[in-house]
């Protein structure tokens, strides 16, 4: 059977609706590595946002999550305001 890995490291990839065993699961296909413990083997869930919902086995860290780990820590914030944020209704 054919399953989808990650290009930059192999770690296997399991996409929202497959169906999985119990366990740990993060979501990476957003960046956000959303914890999802299953304590039932089950399908993974949508992510309702319009993308598929990626996800990979929680045991360890893949080398692509410790990157972007590591560049967000060394990213500068910035605000961005729109003119229809924050307007006091009159």
């Amino acid at each position: 059977m054919e399953f989808t890995q990650c290009e930059e490291c192999g770690t296997r990839i399991f996409l929202a609706g497959e169906c999985v065993p119990a366990g740990t699961y993060l979501r990476v296909d957003d960046g956000s590595f959303q914890r999802l413990h299953l304590t039932a083997s089950g399908e993974l869930p949508a992510s309702f946002d319009g993308h598929i919902a990626r996800y990979r086995i929680a045991a360890a860290p893949c080398a692509c999550q410790l990157r972007q780990t590591r560049d967000a820590a060394t990213t500068i914030p910035i605000e961005i305001t729109h003119p229809m944020v924050n307007r006091e209704l009159v």
